[in-house]
């Protein structure tokens, strides 16, 4: 009986493990904001897509949420190479309407496959505004890949 106990124990502490594990395997956010109070201020991220042992990427899945409540909204913009351009789109554009929200910008996809995508971050407005952009990488089969984010300006 003991030991029994033990083994549910150890199940139940494993099963906690793995299910936290794939909570951060899943959430690809950056969050960021502009300080320098210009409409001007571009936040740019390169998103790298690759096979992690799910699949070869397909496409690049991204949204953002305005997190501050005034008058400007935060957008962002995805760009991938000039190659098939004019089969698949090269860019996509999504702006968070609504400050202070639970809810995300539109979802836009950018389908050009493994590689390294641009993300440009941007505001309507002068002042500070702080965001949260949810990205992922995705295979033909919509099933999470890997995806990693870097910063490479902040404004």
């Amino acid at each position: 009986m003991k030991m029994l106990f033990k083994k549910n124990v150890f199940i139940t502490i494993l099963n906690g493990l793995l299910l936290g594990y794939c909570g951060l395997s899943f959430a690809h956010n950056q969050s960021g904001s502009f300080t320098t109070g210009l409409v001007s201020a571009v936040d740019y991220y390169v998103v790298s897509c690759s096979d992690d042992g799910n699949g070869a990427p397909a496409y690049l899945e991204a949204q953002v949420k305005d997190m501050t409540a005034n008058s400007a909204k935060v957008n962002i913009l995805v760009q991938k190479g000039t190659t098939g351009c004019s089969t698949k789109a090269c860019a996509q554009f999504s702006i968070d309407t609504i400050d202070s929200d639970t809810g995300y910008s539109p979802l836009i996809k950018l389908s050009q496959a493994s590689g390294s995508y641009n993300l440009y971050v941007s505001h309507t407005g002068s002042g500070t505004d702080s965001y949260d952009v949810s990205v992922h990488c995705k295979t033909a089969t919509n099933l999470h890949t890997g995806t990693a984010v870097s910063a490479k300006q902040q404004q």
